[in-house]
């Protein structure tokens, strides 16, 4: 049987669920599937991966709905072997998503609420209301310092904080969008993003895009069998 083909069944075995997952029963979140794959065991912090590109995915994984986060069940050999020194690159990477596209729209380019006050807004309650906004407005604040910082020179060393509050922010604009037009948008800016952040190379720029499979090839996956 082909890698790749022995790749695919041992993925179609596996549901990815929010949180680490249960490899005995079949569950897991993407990056500890990859740990699974790489023969690191059960673990959501595997040495084969990027700790910018977890702290990213992490979040991602754990609020999107169910069927979507199946969308992300293909990254999973691909973030291995990710931890590979190029953070700083995909740090670039993530500054300039953020900057053209994600922070735009997080902010109040894209509407905040349906105009005409619909169901959605209404079902929601005011508590409801008023925490999404004061958990939106504090995550683009930290963002907002994270990249100044790096403007300036200060932010070394917080690339990982800066992913993860990224994944935190397209999570909580996918998880709290007022229809599903708006919340596709969002897991798709998160999908994107997160095959960017995979793509660079070793020269540090992005690479061409990598299949299911390619990167494969850990000890647990070629012990499979089947």
């Amino acid at each position: 049987m082909s890698p790749d083909l022995r790749l695919q069944r041992v993925l179609d075995r596996f549901e990815l669920v929010s949180g680490i997952g249960e490899p005995r029963e079949g569950t897991a979140c993407v990056v500890s599937l990859a740990a699974h794959l790489a023969g690191e065991g059960h673990t959501d912090r595997p040495a084969c991966a990027s700790p910018l590109v977890r702290a990213f995915a992490i979040p991602v994984n754990d609020h999107m709905p169910r069927g979507a986060r199946q969308r992300l069940k293909p990254f999973a050999p691909r973030l291995i072997g990710t931890n590979d020194g190029l953070d700083r690159a995909r740090a670039e990477v993530l500054r300039r998503a953020l900057v053209e596209a994600i922070l735009p729209a997080a902010s109040g380019e894209r509407r905040a609420s349906p105009p005409d006050g619909g169901p959605a807004w209404r079902r929601a309650g005011l508590v409801r209301r008023l925490r999404t906004r004061l958990l939106r407005g504090a995550l683009l604040r930290r963002i907002d310092g994270l990249l100044e910082e790096a403007e300036s020179g200060r932010g070394r060393g917080q690339e990982v904080e800066l992913a993860g509050a990224a994944g935190d922010l397209l999570a909580l604009c996918g998880r709290d969008a007022w229809d599903e037009r708006e919340a596709e948008w969002c897991w798709d800016q998160a999908i994107g993003l997160l095959d960017r952040l995979c793509e660079v190379d070793a020269q540090g720029r992005p690479g061409a895009a990598v299949g299911v499979g390619v990167r494969a090839g850990g000890p647990a996956l070629l012990e499979t069998g089947s």
